[in-house]
C-alpha cells in the first residue's frame, strides 16, 4: 500500500509539469507567430492588404485559387513608406475583385522573411510581383511600379490578369468579343445568368475589365462583356465615339437597352465610378440578382474615408507643430556607436549586397572598392578589419564576379579572429520612436561620415580626395535597395568630380551638404521620425556656435564640430557584442568562450575570468531554451523516480 503522500506527490508533480510544457509550447507558439520588433508591417488590416510572413506565405499564397499581388519592400526604405499610401489606395479600390486577385504585402526587412524575397529574386524596394493562381512554386511576374498613382498600378494589374489567360468559368472574360455573331452572345454565357451586359469601349479603355473585376462575386447570375471598336460586333449598336464608353443591357431575345450611365454630371467620379453605380441601381430596381447587396461597395467607401482622415490628420500635426517642439525632440546623441556601425555593417553586407544575383562587370567593381574604402578607414576593431580583410580576399579571388549567394557565404563567416557581429536589427542611438523610422539608413550615414573624417585624420598628407565620395556613389547606385532612394542620391552627388582637390576636407564637407540638403527635402515627409525630425545638422543643441543667427553654418566652426563628432575618439563601444559561435548545440557546449579582443575597450581582466563561464552558460540558455526546458525535464523526472523508489521504501505497509 503507498502512502498518501506518494499519490499528491504524483498528482501535484504531473500536473506540475504538464502546466510548464503547455506555458513553453504557448510560448513557443507565440514566439513564431508575433512579430519581432523589426518585422513590424507598415500595413494593418484595415488597409485591406494581407500582411504576408515566412509562416504564412506558402499556405496563403502558393496553390491559391486566386492570384495574388504582392509589394515586397524593407520597412526602412523611406520610397517604401511614402509608396504605402498608395498600396493602401490600390488594395482599398480592388477590395470588390478579391475573387480573382487579393492584395498582399511581405517585409523583406526581417530576417526570417529573406529566404522567400531571395526566391522571388527582388532586388529593390518596393517591388511588385503577380502571383498566378494555383501558383505551386517560387514564380512571380513584375508588375510596372509608377510610384504614387495607384490607378496605374490598377491598370497594370489588370493587363498583367488579362495576360494570364485563365480558363475558369469564375474568371472574367477579359477579352473583348468582337469578331462573334451578336445571335451568338448568349451562348458564351453561363445558363445561369440573369442578366447580361455589355460595356462598348475603345480599345485602350480599362472600364470594362474594371466593372467585370467589381461584380466578379455575381458570376454565375451576372455576366459582362466587352467589345472595342476595333471590332465589327460595335458597329451594330450605332454609337458614335464621343458617347463611348457605352453600357447595354443584352436581353434573352437579342435586343439591346442602353444603360444612361450620364444623369451625374459629376466629371470626377470617372467611368468606372458612373458605370458601377447605374448596373447597382439598375439591379437594386429589377431585384434580377439574388442575394445582391453592396456590403463591398460601402466597405471600400469606410475605408477610402478612413485613409483621407488619416491623411487630414497627419497633414494637421505636421502643420501645427512648433519650431520649439522640433528642437525639444530632437534628442542627437553628442557621441557615435559603435554597435549602430557594426548593425548598418552587417545588413549591408549580409542581406543588401547579395540580393543581387550576379555581381560582375561595374557591380564587382564597385564591390571591390566599397570594401577597399571599409578596410583602409573604417575606424573599426582589431577582429572587425580582419573580418573585412578576410572578405576583400575571398571577393578578389573571384576575378569574373561573384554570386550574391556565394558572398552571403563569405560574409557569414566568423571566428574567433575574424568577426563582424552578426545583429542586423539592434540599433543603439540610431533606434527611432517606432521600428520603422531611421535604423539602417540613420546607420549609412553615420558610416559614410565616420569614413570622410577618418580619411582626414589617418592621411593628412596624400589623399584621393573623390576616393570615399566615389566609393559610396557606386555602393548606392549597384547595391542599396531603396532604388528611388538611389536614384535621387545619384542626382545629389552628379558633382562629385567637381571636388577641390586641394583641400584635404572637402569630402566631409561634401557628404555633410548632400546630408542636410536631404534633410531639408524630407523634412515633414510622412518618413520622418516625429521623435527625431529631420533638422539641418549639427543642431544647435549640439553645436550652439556652429549656426549664427541668420541661420547660416559657420564653416570653420561647423568642420571643427564634424572632425571632432565622427572621429575614432567619440566612439561609444560600450554595447558591442562578443563573438557568438555558430552552429549545432553540441558546438555551442563544447566549444570555449571566446577571449575579449576589443583591442578599443578598456577591460577588467579580474572581473572578466570570473563571470565569463557564467556569462557563456546563460547565453546558451538564452540561446536554447527550448532545448534546455527538455534537458531539465528529463533531470527532473529522473530525480523524482529515484525519490519516489525511496519513498515508497520507507511508507509502504
Amino acid at each position: 500500500m503507498k502512502s498518501i503522500f506518494i499519490n499528491v506527490f504524483n498528482v501535484d508533480f504531473h500536473r506540475y509539469i504538464s502546466l510548464l510544457i503547455i506555458i513553453v509550447f504557448i510560448r513557443q507558439t507565440s514566439a513564431g507567430v508575433l512579430p519581432s520588433q523589426d518585422s513590424v508591417s507598415l500595413y494593418t488590416a484595415n488597409d485591406k492588404v494581407v500582411i504576408l510572413t515566412n509562416q504564412n506565405f506558402s499556405s496563403t499564397v502558393y496553390q491559391s485559387k486566386t492570384a495574388w499581388l504582392i509589394e515586397f519592400y524593407a520597412s526602412w526604405c523611406g520610397h517604401c513608406q511614402s509608396y504605402a499610401n498608395t498600396y493602401r489606395e490600390v488594395a482599398i479600390d480592388t477590395w470588390g475583385w478579391k475573387r480573382i486577385v487579393r492584395i498582399g504585402a511581405i517585409n523583406c526587412y526581417t530576417e526570417e522573411n529573406s529566404a522567400i524575397c531571395d526566391q522571388h529574386t527582388i532586388t529593390a524596394f518596393p517591388t511588385l510581383r503577380l502571383i498566378a493562381p494555383e501558383t505551386t512554386f517560387n514564380t512571380s511576374k513584375a508588375i510596372s511600379l509608377t510610384a504614387n498613382d495607384a490607378k496605374d498600378v490598377e491598370r497594370e494589374l489588370i493587363k498583367e490578369l488579362d495576360a494570364l489567360q485563365i480558363a475558369d468559368k469564375t474568371w472574367p472574360r477579359f477579352r473583348p468579343l468582337n469578331q462573334i455573331a451578336f445571335s451568338d452572345i448568349y451562348s458564351h454565357a453561363p445558363t445561369s445568368v440573369k442578366l447580361m451586359l455589355l460595356i462598348v469601349e475603345k480599345q485602350d479603355d480599362y472600364t470594362g475589365r474594371q466593372i467585370m473585376l467589381d461584380f466578379s462575386k455575381y458570376h454565375e447570375q451576372l455576366t459582362i462583356f466587352r467589345t472595342t471598336i476595333d471590332g465589327k460586333l460595335w458597329h451594330r449598336f450605332q454609337l458614335n465615339i464621343t458617347e463611348l464608353p457605352a453600357l447595354l443591357i443584352v436581353h434573352p431575345n437579342r435586343t439591346t437597352e442602353r444603360i444612361n450611365t450620364k444623369q451625374n454630371n459629376n466629371e470626377n467620379m470617372g467611368s468606372r465610378n458612373l458605370f458601377n453605380y447605374a448596373i447597382r441601381s439598375y439591379i437594386h430596381e429589377k431585384k434580377c440578382i439574388d442575394d445582391f447587396n453592396d456590403r463591398d461597395l460601402e466597405e471600400i467607401i469606410h475605408s477610402k474615408n478612413a485613409l483621407k482622415n488619416a491623411d487630414k490628420l497627419k497633414k494637421s500635426d505636421t502643420d501645427e507643430k512648433k519650431p520649439d517642439d522640433v528642437v525639444e525632440t530632437n534628442t542627437i546623441s553628442e557621441k557615435l556607436s559603435m554597435v549602430d556601425l557594426e548593425t548598418a555593417l552587417s545588413y549591408m553586407l549580409r542581406r543588401e549586397i547579395p540580393r543581387i544575383k550576379e555581381i560582375q562587370g561595374e557591380a564587382y567593381d564597385a564591390l571591390l572598392h566599397w570594401l577597399t574604402v571599409l578596410i583602409k578607414y573604417f575606424p573599426g576593431r582589431e577582429p572587425v578589419m580582419t573580418y573585412l580583410k578576410n572578405l576583400l580576399s575571398k571577393v578578389d579571388n573571384q576575378p569574373n564576379g561573384i554570386t550574391g549567394k556565394k558572398f552571403r557565404e563569405f560574409a557569414d563567416i566568423n571566428t574567433p579572429e575574424s568577426y563582424l557581429p552578426n545583429n542586423q536589427v539592434r540599433y543603439q542611438y540610431c533606434t527611432g520612436s517606432l521600428p520603422r523610422y531611421r535604423g539602417y539608413p540613420c546607420g549609412l550615414w553615420l558610416l559614410f561620415h565616420t569614413l570622410t573624417v577618418s580619411q582626414v585624420q589617418s592621411e593628412p598628407k596624400r589623399m584621393r580626395i573623390i576616393e570615399i565620395p566615389s566609393a559610396v556613389k557606386s555602393f548606392i547606385k549597384h547595391f542599396f535597395g531603396c532604388r528611388h532612394c538611389s536614384d535621387n542620391f545619384m542626382k545629389e552627388t552628379s558633382d562629385f568630380h567637381q571636388l577641390d582637390s586641394g583641400d584635404k576636407n572637402s569630402a566631409i564637407i561634401y557628404l555633410w551638404k548632400i546630408h542636410n540638403h536631404v534633410n531639408k527635402r524630407l523634412h515633414g515627409d510622412e518618413t520622418e521620425d516625429p521623435k527625431h525630425p529631420k533638422v539641418q545638422f549639427p543642431s544647435e543643441n549640439l553645436c550652439s556656435k556652429c549656426q549664427s543667427d541668420d541661420n547660416n553654418f559657420d564653416m570653420t566652426t561647423t568642420l571643427n564640430f564634424l572632425l571632432k563628432f565622427y572621429s575614432k575618439n567619440n566612439i561609444d563601444l560600450t554595447s558591442v557584442e562578443d563573438f557568438t559561435p555558430s552552429g549545432n548545440i553540441q558546438d555551442e557546449l563544447t566549444r570555449k568562450p571566446s577571449i575579449d579582443q576589443y583591442e578599443m575597450i578598456e577591460i577588467n581582466h579580474d572581473s572578466t575570468k570570473k563571470f565569463r563561464n557564467i556569462r557563456y552558460i546563460i547565453s546558451i540558455i538564452q540561446r536554447f531554451p527550448f532545448y534546455f526546458l527538455i534537458f531539465s525535464v528529463i533531470i527532473i523526472i529522473i530525480i523524482r523516480k529515484r525519490y519516489c523508489k525511496g519513498k515508497r521504501k520507507r511508507y509502504t505497509l
